[in-house]
């Protein structure tokens, strides 16, 4: 226990710490007894280097109508501090779940909807097609499949990067919130080609449609929403979530996040070629071509690997092969555009949506978590 003091003892912080709360080194020495592997920080309620920079803006943010977690308060406590029972775990307190990456959760005061804040480098072009897709117009489309942006926010002294505010999303198959009729694949993917259509349309190549930034929305799925940090949980807390079955709560809306990698391309203007790797997919026949290619059908090519990723782990799904299968020709122009992609969708009938579907078992424990909005730069 003398090395955890010293550990701290000549910093500011823990001086802070031990004069506001005189038990702490045997309150840590306490839970060390019982799980030797707690952050010692955490307990301590020290605060990294990234999360500080999240504390310095939460009074900027609440002014512009967004509250952080109490966690990232400029005057938070640990709430553990005063608790009257001896803390075997943190797992019971909500403020102990520490964020690591350029993402951040928060709360939109007007409506206490959930949102996500991501940090993004003003020189790229993500701002402005963000903006493009969240117009009044272009939201006016029913087609319109792309992550509504609420806020774009300059950060105060740092005109390099500013703050994206978005819905709070779910990735669209997750484990354990598994498609169960061949209607709700359906729709998702829908969905998903009317984006490409829509985007498209407005000479917009995403570049990244892939299986990580297709996304849901969860209030109709899971009323309860989940918490950004701990998504098993709807409080940071109490493991398990209630959610109900797509089917039954249809329409669900699906979405596209991510313009990292996106083009816009003048409409008065003929769209420019690429070359090169785009995206989580490496298996697009052009990337491995030094010689330009059209990003509208590498969007197709991607989004159709998409859904052959799912039909494979899902019995029930092989009627969708076809479709997946001409979007992923290894030739572009055989491949369908998105409205012809469409047309191949028609054909499923009321009686085929309805049937039933089940995830594999050995995808149950080869598909990633819960995943929200998130990840690094």
């Amino acid at each position: 226990m003398a090395y955890i003091y010293t550990q701290f003892q000549d910093t500011r912080e823990w001086h802070d710490l031990i004069s506001e709360w005189k038990d702490a080194p045997q309150a840590l020495e306490h839970v060390l007894s019982y799980n030797g592997n707690i952050d010692h920080d955490i307990f301590l309620g020290k605060r990294t280097t990234q999360e500080i920079f999240w504390v310095q803006l939460q009074p900027f943010l609440y002014s512009r109508g967004y509250n952080l977690r109490p966690r990232y308060h400029p005057d938070w406590l640990p709430s553990w501090r005063n608790h009257t029972k001896p803390i075997q775990t943190l797992d019971e307190f909500e403020d102990s779940l520490a964020h690591i990456g350029t993402f951040m959760d928060a709360t939109r005061i007007s409506d206490g909807s959930k949102v996500v804040i991501k940090i993004v480098q003003t020189r790229r072009k993500e701002i402005p097609i963000a903006q493009c897709l969240s117009s009044p117009e272009a939201m006016s489309d029913p087609r319109n499949h792309t992550i509504p942006i609420f806020d774009i926010l300059p950060l105060p002294n740092d005109d390099s990067e500013a703050l994206m505010i978005m819905p709070q999303v779910l990735h669209f198959d997750p484990p354990g919130l598994p498609f169960t009729r061949l209607g709700e694949f359906h729709e998702a993917v829908k969905q998903y080609i009317e984006g490409l259509e829509f985007m498209h349309q407005h000479r917009i190549s995403h570049r990244d449609a892939c299986y990580f930034n297709l996304m849901m929305d969860i209030s109709k799925v899971i009323p309860k929403g989940l918490h950004f940090m701990r998504p098993e949980t709807h409080d940071g807390v109490t493991f398990g979530v209630e959610w109900k079955k797509r089917w039954s709560v249809r329409p669900v809306k699906y979405y596209y996040i991510d313009f990292g990698l996106s083009e816009h391309y003048p409409l008065d203007a003929p769209y420019e070629t690429i070359t090169g790797l785009n995206g989580q997919d490496r298996t697009v026949p052009e990337h491995l071509l030094t010689s330009p290619y059209d990003p509208f059908k590498a969007d197709v090519y991607q989004l159709g690997n998409v859904i052959l990723h799912v039909v494979e782990t899902y019995d029930g799904l092989d009627s969708f092969l076809p479709l997946g299968t001409a979007m992923t020709r290894t030739n572009p122009d055989d491949r369908p555009s998105p409205s012809e992609a469409l047309k191949m969708l028609k054909r499923f009938n009321w009686w085929v949506l309805r049937r039933r579907v089940r995830q594999k078992e050995f995808s149950l424990q080869e598909q990633p978590r819960l995943r929200f909005l998130g990840g690094d730069r």
